[in-house]
């Protein structure tokens, strides 16, 4: 949880928004969801930004969480941050630790925009 905090912090310093999306095909999302909402008393929905229903025929087996943002100067070391150049194109960054997004949900983020 320590690197979470320190992101956590980090967000709050430099009062950047930040934005938290879920990706997989519809099973895995209908199953994050229900645990999402259960945990953390919220109302997400199929429909809601930040939820990405791939193809029963994508290449992809697993869910994927992933964090963007916008300035990583100083950003805590322990994750790795990639340039964002094709998904969410007003974010200039992204990370996809899902232990690390999970962690931030405990803090109070939530997926779409925070």
């Amino acid at each position: 949880m320590e690197v979470a905090n320190q992101i956590d912090e980090f967000f709050k310093r430099t009062r950047q928004s930040v934005f938290i999306e879920a990706e997989a095909k519809q099973s895995k999302i209908e199953k994050f969801i229900e645990e999402y909402n259960s945990k953390y008393s919220r109302n997400l929905s199929m429909s809601d930004d930040g939820i990405i229903v791939l193809k029963n025929n994508a290449d992809k087996w697993g869910l994927e969480l992933r964090c963007y943002f916008n300035d990583r100067t100083e950003f805590p070391e322990g994750v790795k941050v990639a340039l964002n150049k094709v998904y969410r194109p007003e974010y200039s960054f992204r990370f996809n630790d899902v232990s690390v997004i999970l962690q931030l949900f405990s803090l109070g983020y939530k997926i779409g925009a925070n």
